[in-house]
């Protein structure tokens, strides 16, 4: 039986296909890698497949009633847990997990598998994980827990150890670059958020381009000239602009940087004689090589400092400095 729908992630699928062709599937998976590039996906995917009652050509046919059910989100053994928001501090509550676990002493209701999708699930409280170890340590027939992960160390080594663990790797840009051209997207569109997305579709998808490119002109021109001062001025409306009723979305402001850094990649791959690798649309005028590549790292650390505990509005401002002085001197 075939997984179907899943972009890239041949070695992940290789597994899970051979694994539900000779009937050993695990009772707990652990998914790992960054976000948006298809762990759910796949985690939805394999539950189609193994409940498929039609399959065609090994694969799910798209079209019986358990497939139908999949594509509509209402698959009755299909159970859905993820944190209620995107913030850190949002958490899988226990209340919810223990639902799902109820369902687990139930034979699945259309006579397949069931699946517990528990997406991000770092944010499994401590009651939450707690709970979700008795269920792991006993695990019900026909039941199959999924668990998806940016990296292993955020769960409780005693459910690592219970799950079979399956590895997901970044998209590279041309396989983004294409899924965002066959969703509509036109060809300057689809390679800039490809060059954006680091690996990952959800995350392109996601992408504001119009915001993202006003921040880059708004950046460049400070880059041009002015004083300390107006930087200043400039830095504390950058960070007003991303400050809430929840405090300083520091991840807003990092993201406001990578048009920035693309700027000085494309500068970069320019001088090397590699115009057709630039991603802005035009690509960014050829400069002096090293400078590029120096001011890319700062640009770079400056994004590490404002997600870290920096103040953000000094972070900028010395950044600004930093590629003021770099320019000059270059």
């Amino acid at each position: 039986m075939r997984i179907s729908g899943v972009i890239g992630q041949p070695r992940a699928i290789r597994q899970l296909e051979g694994e539900l062709e000779a009937g050993r599937l695990a009772h707990a998976y652990l998914f790992a890698g960054p976000e948006g590039v298809g762990r759910a996906t796949t985690a939805v995917a394999l539950f189609a497949a193994a409940n498929c009652e039609s399959p065609t050509d090994g694969r799910a046919c798209g079209s019986c009633g358990s497939c139908r059910r999949v594509t509509a989100g209402t698959h009755e053994d299909l159970i859905v847990l993820e944190p209620p928001s995107a913030a850190r501090s949002s958490q899988i509550k226990v209340e919810a997990v223990r639902e799902a676990i109820r369902a687990t002493g139930f034979a699945p209701f259309a006579g397949g598998v069931r699946l517990i999708l528990i997406k991000q699930a770092g944010h499994l409280n401590p009651a939450s994980a707690n709970a979700l170890l008795k269920t792991l340590e006993e695990p019900p027939p026909n039941n199959i827990l999924v668990l998806t992960v940016s990296d292993p160390k955020e769960l409780l080594p005693t459910l690592v150890s219970r799950c079979r663990k399956v590895n997901f790797l970044p998209l590279n840009p041309e396989q983004i670059e294409t899924e965002l051209t066959r969703r509509g997207d036109g060809p300057d569109e689809a390679r800039l958020k490809a060059g954006l997305a680091g690996g990952s579709l959800g995350r392109a998808l996601g992408l504001d381009t119009v915001t993202l490119r006003r921040d880059l002109e708004r950046l460049l021109a400070r880059l041009a000239g002015g004083g300390a001062l107006e930087d200043w001025e400039f830095a504390e409306g950058l960070v007003g602009d991303h400050r809430g009723a929840g405090g300083i979305d520091r991840e807003g402001i990092s993201a406001a940087l990578d048009l920035l850094a693309l700027h000085f990649r494309d500068q970069a791959v320019s001088a090397a004689g590699r115009q057709a690798m630039a991603c802005l649309p035009g690509g960014a005028p050829a400069g002096d090589i090293t400078t590029a590549c120096t001011a890319f790292a700062r640009v770079r650390r400056a994004q590490g400092q404002i997600l870290g505990n920096a103040a953000p509005e000094l972070a900028l401002v010395v950044l600004l400095n930093q590629l003021k002085e770099a320019a000059a001197h270059g």
